[in-house]
C-alpha cells in the first residue's frame, strides 16, 4: 500500500512531528507499505529516526522573503504538488489541521477516489464554523483525534459521526535514553540542568525569549541547555550562549537527562514533557490555530506543571523564579503522580492501516 502523509508547518514542526510519528509507528507495524511525504515545512534535514522519502517543497514565507507574489507562489507550487500526488499514486492520503492544506492546494485531490484520514488536533473552536467545517470534512473516510475523550472542544457533529476515533495523545515511538546515558552523550555533568526550548524556531520572538530566559538562569547561576529547533536562524550578532545549544529533534529520547523544562506550550513539545514527568514551566505564544494556553491552563488546573501568563519577557521572568523556588515541590507531587504513557501513534497507525475503511455517507 502506498500512503502520502501532506504535512504544512510554519512556525513550528507540530503538523510534521505528529504524521512522523504516525508513519513511524506504521513503518514499525508493517515496514511494507511504501510511505512518501510531501510538505511545505523548511525543518530539515530530517533526522534518521524518521527515513522516509521526502519532497519538500519551500512555504510562501520562504516565497516571500524571494519576492514572488502569492499569485505567483501559488501557480508554481500548485502543479508541483499535483504532479507529484499524480505520480505517487497513493491508496490513502492523511492530512493534519488543514482539510484542504493550508492554501487550497488539496482540493481538487480530496475528489479522488482513494482513502483520506484527517487528523484534528485541537485548534480554537472560533475557527471552525460549524457548518463549513463539516463541509470541508466530508471527503473523508476517518477522523482521528489526538487527544482523550472529553480533553477538548470539539465540533459538536463529532459526537455522532461515526467516522471520528479517539487515539490518544500521539508522541514519537521512540525509544528514551535513560538519565546516565543521555546526560553522558550531552555531556552533562552531576548539576541540576534545566532544558529550555520554545518550539521548532520559525518564531522570531521564541529565539528573543530563549535569550532573554537563558541570560536569566545564568544570572541566577542555574545550569541550563537550550534545544533551539531545526528552524532557529539566530543571527551571529546576537548574544546568544551558543556554548549552551542542542540540536535534539525529536526531543523525547533526550527529556531523562534533565530535572526541568522551560517549554512553549504546543502540541508535540507539552505532550512529550508530560509524558516525561518533568517539572515544567509552559509558556504559551499566541498562534492563529493552537489555542496553547488552554492546553496549558488544565494541566496547571490539575497542580501538574507551573505556567506564564503569556509570552511577555517581563512576565516570563516572573513565572520563573516561581518556578524555580518551587520545582522541587513540583517534582515530589509528579513522582507520586502516576506517569502517562501516550500511544496515539500506534492507535492511529493501526486505524490508518485497518481494512475496510466504512466509507461517510454521501461517497
Amino acid at each position: 500500500m502506498r500512503i502520502l502523509f501532506s504535512a504544512s508547518n510554519g512556525l513550528g514542526l507540530g503538523h510534521l512531528n505528529r504524521l512522523l510519528s504516525l508513519a513511524l509507528a506504521i513503518r514499525n507495524a508493517e515496514p511494507k507499505h511504501e510511505i512518501l511525504f510531501l510538505t511545505n515545512s523548511e525543518a530539515g534535514p530530517f533526522p534518521e529516526e524518521f527515513p522516509f522519502f521526502t519532497i519538500r517543497i519551500p512555504g510562501k514565507s520562504r516565497a516571500k522573503k524571494s519576492g514572488l507574489t502569492l499569485k505567483s507562489y501559488l501557480q508554481t507550487v500548485r502543479p508541483i504538488f499535483w504532479q507529484t500526488v499524480a505520480s505517487f499514486d497513493p491508496h490513502v492520503l492523511v492530512v493534519d489541521t488543514f482539510p484542504e492544506g493550508p492554501e487550497g492546494e488539496l482540493r481538487a485531490i480530496l475528489e479522488w477516489p482513494i482513502k483520506k484520514i484527517f487528523i484534528f488536533r485541537e485548534i480554537d473552536p472560533d475557527r471552525w464554523p460549524e457548518d463549513h467545517f463539516q463541509s470541508l470534512l466530508s471527503p473523508f473516510h476517518k477522523i482521528l483525534v489526538p487527544h482523550n475523550p472529553g480533553e477538548v472542544p470539539l465540533p459538536a457533529f463529532f459526537d455522532t459521526d461515526p467516522r471520528v476515533h479517539f487515539i490518544g495523545p500521539v508522541t514519537a515511538p521512540l525509544p528514551v535514553h535513560s538519565r546516565e546515558e543521555a546526560r553522558s552523550l550531552l555531556g552533562i555533568g552531576d548539576d541540576p540542568t534545566l532544558l529550555v526550548t520554545l518550539g521548532g524556531g520559525g518564531d522570531p520572538d521564541s529565539v528573543l525569549l530563549s535569550e532573554k530566559v537563558s541570560n536569566g538562569l545564568k544570572d541566577r547561576t542555574v545550569s541550563f541547555r537550550i534545544a533551539t529547533g531545526p528552524l532557529a536562524r539566530i543571527p551571529s550578532t546576537r548574544d546568544f550562549p551558543r556554548e549552551m545549544m542542542l540540536s535534539l529533534w525529536p526531543l523525547k529520547p533526550w527529556l531523562p537527562a534533565f530535572d526541568g523544562i522551560i517549554a512553549s506550550g504546543g502540541y508535540n513539545t507539552f505532550h512529550e514533557v508530560i509524558e516525561s514527568g518533568l517539572p515544567a514551566l509552559f509558556i504559551p505564544f499566541q498562534r492563529a490555530l493552537d489555542p496553547q494556553k488552554d492546553r496549558i491552563k488544565r494541566t496547571v488546573s490539575q497542580g501538574l506543571a507551573f505556567s506564564a501568563k503569556s509570552s511577555s519577557p517581563h512576565l516570563v521572568m516572573e513565572a520563573l523564579d516561581h518556578f524555580l523556588e518551587n520545582r522541587s515541590h513540583l517534582f515530589q507531587l509528579l513522582q507520586k503522580t502516576e506517569k502517562r504513557i501516550m500511544n496515539g501513534a500506534g492507535t492511529g497507525a493501526s486505524i490508518i492501516l485497518d481494512h475496510p475503511i466504512n466509507m461517510p455517507k454521501g461517497t
